[in-house]
């Protein structure tokens, strides 16, 4: 093996055994020549972590500050889920209540438009049964005026018939009071 140089031992470079170029065994453990500093070790740890947080980002799904607040912030016992949980669990209860009654109201105002429907078709039926009595009003009045025409010409007639019978026996009763 090499021999240490008297410039290598003045200058305080690491021996090509400590710097790991020499045969190790399997059991031995590779040590660093030269201590790494506080920010190197930090760099060292976000570069193992940082494959796993990649993967791990897009689970939390936008909810990075949540994320960070909960692994920073205290965490909370049973009883304080519980105390949060309390305002939850009664919103969700009065939102269930507000469910439950406007599902009564729909069914409610589903049986009143069934009752307007029917009403809509009651009143539809009605009128066109009205629509069809006026056109049988319509077509027997069209006859009554057609006879009553026949009635007033007939009598226009006989009116006419009697007149100038009362002319003829008015002008032959004169006649004969004339000549006599």
């Amino acid at each position: 093996m090499d021999e240490p140089r008297p410039e290598a031992v003045a200058t305080g470079e690491p021996k090509p055994e400590a710097a790991g170029t020499a045969p190790r065994s399997p059991g031995q453990i590779l040590r660093p020549a030269q201590h790494q500093s506080r920010m190197e070790k930090t760099v060292g740890v976000l570069r193992t972590i940082l494959p796993h947080a990649l993967k791990l980002l897009p689970l939390l799904d936008g909810q990075v500050g949540t994320a960070v607040s909960n692994l920073i912030g205290p965490q909370s016992s049973p009883r304080q889920v519980a105390q949060t949980l309390l305002p939850l669990q009664e919103g969700l209860a009065q939102l269930e209540k507000q469910h439950a009654e406007l599902r009564i109201q729909v069914a409610g105002q589903s049986a009143a438009l069934k009752q307007i429907d029917e009403q809509i078709e009651a009143v539809r039926s009605l009128a066109a049964k009205t629509a069809e009595e006026q056109r049988n009003l319509a077509a027997s009045l069209d006859k009554v005026r057609r006879r009553v025409n026949g009635v007033v010409i007939v009598a226009v007639l006989l009116l006419a018939v009697l007149v100038t019978v009362n002319v003829v026996v008015f002008v032959h009763v004169r006649r004969i009071l004339a000549g006599g």
